[in-house]
């Protein structure tokens, strides 16, 4: 009887064990795969003659779908979550937003064939209109969210992180700017500049932050 019970509780949801990273890394990775999908199969359509769907109905199809497996995953594992404190909730929903907000934004520019995130081409005005909504208003969500959920350790690796970063814009933006003047550098861009002063951020923070 006491070896019945044992095994109907192992198949509880409430005694479920810890839910896997895996899921979470398949669900982006197919979405962004399915996206890709939906905008090859609509670009050969367009190329044969034939009606394709639309760039943004292709990426809105492929997120949709990446949104509701993720859904089907948190409430499959619903009773771990909830023993989560609030501040480790919020926590792990600012992350999910921030990562989200590259998948989708990935997306977007994926289906309008600027798969290349660092490309300088042309973008339709809907597109960079809603590029610019999605990573001031999303960004501005997340970081709200994240700040009231770190404790002081990790707000200082935070702040850090972020003088870091800082440093790794100001720096070489100058030094390159004045060589481009005169004639013995490629002009300025931004993308390049972002992206160091991103990544010396990133890994200043982790380093403060796990040391």
């Amino acid at each position: 009887m006491t070896a019945m019970k044992d095994k109907m509780m192992t198949k509880d949801p409430q005694h479920r064990g810890k839910p896997g990273i895996g899921w979470p890394i398949a669900i982006f990775v197919g979405t962004a795969l399915l996206a890709g999908i939906f905008a090859g199969y609509s670009e050969a359509r367009a190329d044969q003659g034939h009606s394709a769907l639309a760039p943004w109905a292709s990426a809105m199809i492929a997120i949709a779908l990446g949104a509701i497996a993720f859904a089907f995953y948190v409430r499959r594992h619903a009773a771990w979550f909830r023993q989560w404190s609030p501040r480790k909730r919020l926590y792990w929903i600012s992350l999910v937003l921030a990562g989200a907000l590259g998948l989708v934004s990935a997306i977007l520019l994926q289906s309008h064939g600027n798969a290349d995130l660092m490309s300088d081409s042309a973008l339709t005005p809907a597109l960079a209109i809603a590029l610019s909504a999605l990573w001031v208003f999303g960004l501005l969500v997340a970081l709200i969210i994240y700040q009231r959920s770190v404790d002081d350790h990790e707000r200082m690796a935070h702040h850090i992180g972020g003088l870091a970063g800082f440093y790794a814009f100001v720096f070489p933006c100058p030094v390159w700017w004045v060589l481009w003047r005169a004639n013995v550098a490629p002009p300025v861009e931004v993308m390049p500049l972002f992206a160091l002063s991103l990544t010396v951020n990133a890994l200043v923070y982790l380093w403060f932050k796990f040391r």
